[in-house]
């Protein structure tokens, strides 16, 4: 537990050491969750720490296999206290000083965490966590693990028996919301529950909090700010809106709205993207460096043509990535080795860079580049059959999967 504190610490101070304020912005964690997170008193939710790692530009399988390893030392610890064989308080080495919230009042100074020292005790190797999201319509019985640790997780061993029963009439366990007759979609609540806001900000009112394990029906979505999503710390903009008003933040949230449902406006929503600039160039040793900048972008895939497919004679494709844009200067940016497709490796290839409100979420903005890896000459556009667009553009935008 101190050892994964102190890697919190450490990645933070890594990320230029953004206040606790400005991290719960992008977490979607208060400033005061946050900061215990990284205190080390005790053993911080998945969910916590995938949020404030991606936050901070972390890896989340990496975290996932980090928190687990730590619940699993924790488990234990709490095995052997209970059995009789815990030493003495004085055997055991001293937590973090405690992590106080930040000050809230006008003019008080920032609170700063104690600077990233060694870890009290060693942290033992992880193994390498496999992350699923579970981001399917009319998705129920989503796991809330519930352990000796204070933990909500997605894979955990632990789990909670079973969620609560679902009315078929209504899809809603109890103090669920009934499922309206005008639903375009649904999906399922988890881990705390999802907050319905009079905008798509945080910053923005709590009207009332959905509990989790809830199957809610939405009428549309609308885009706003991005959040990063709990399960995978996969950034999304989409807000989903509640009849009779309110918006809930895709990222607390198992489902999507049906491909072709466009977005509508909602309060303090933002605009979807409407300009991409894609750039290739080749670097040393055969690597191409890909590079995207426009207008409105938050999320943005890439994908790559690895021959044509048995059905359509067009390309298949495989995802290279799918890119945080943190800064609208640089844009997005992909580093992509063309001996990885299975495309002839004297033939051209296709590279597709595609607009993305979130995982599984394509916009229909998309530019395509032929590139020569084994020859001279620029990349040139190609232009994609709608078909093959909406291909290319699901692979892009695709929720990464491991394998």
């Amino acid at each position: 537990m101190q050892a994964l504190a102190y890697e919190l610490r450490k990645l933070r101070t890594e990320a230029g050491n953004p206040t606790y304020r400005a991290l719960a912005r992008t977490a979607g964690y208060s400033a005061t969750t946050l900061s215990e997170a990284a205190g080390g008193t005790r053993l911080p939710t998945l969910e916590v720490v995938l949020a404030y790692a991606g936050a901070c530009g972390g890896d989340p399988d990496q975290w996932r296999a980090r928190w687990h390893e730590a619940a699993r030392t924790t488990q234990a610890a709490a095995r052997t206290a209970s059995a009789g064989g815990a030493g003495s308080p004085t055997d055991q080495p001293p937590p973090a000083p405690p992590a106080q919230p930040e000050a809230t009042e006008p003019g008080s100074p920032e609170r700063t965490d104690p600077p990233p020292g060694p870890p009290e005790q060693p942290a033992t190797g992880a193994g390498a966590g496999r992350r699923t999201r579970w981001r399917q319509v009319l998705l129920t019985g989503v796991p809330a693990g519930v352990a000796v640790v204070a933990a909500t997780a997605f894979g955990l061993a632990v789990q909670r028996a079973d969620p609560p029963a679902v009315d078929p009439s209504t899809g809603a366990g109890p103090r669920c919301p009934s499922l309206p007759a005008d639903a375009r979609f649904t999906g399922t609540t988890y881990g705390s529950g999802a907050h319905v806001r009079t905008g798509a900000t945080r910053d923005d009112a709590v009207t009332t909090t959905i509990p989790p394990d809830c199957t809610v029906g939405f009428t549309g979505f609308c885009v706003g700010e991005k959040v990063y999503d709990n399960t995978g710390g996969t950034p999304d903009v989409r807000w989903f809106m509640v009849p009779g008003g309110g918006v809930v933040s895709s990222a607390v949230i198992h489902g999507n709205p049906p491909r072709g449902l466009p977005a509508t406006d909602c309060p303090n929503g933002r605009p979807t993207p409407s300009v991409l600039d894609f750039s290739v160039v080749a670097e040393s040793g055969g690597a191409l460096s890909l590079r995207v900048t426009g207008a409105d972008l938050d999320v943005v895939g890439f994908t790559a043509s690895t021959g044509p497919t048995a059905s359509s004679g067009g390309p298949a494709w495989r995802q290279v990535t799918l890119a945080d844009v943190r800064d609208p200067g640089v844009g997005a940016r992909a580093r992509f080795e063309p001996a990885t497709t299975t495309a002839p490796a004297d033939g051209p290839l296709v590279l597709v860079a595609a607009a993305c409100l979130g995982g599984d979420s394509p916009t229909g903005l998309v530019r395509a580049l032929r590139v020569q890896p084994a020859g001279p000459g620029r990349p040139t556009p190609v232009t994609l059959d709608p078909g093959q667009r909406a291909e290319a553009a699901a692979s892009a935008c695709r929720y990464p999967r491991a394998g």
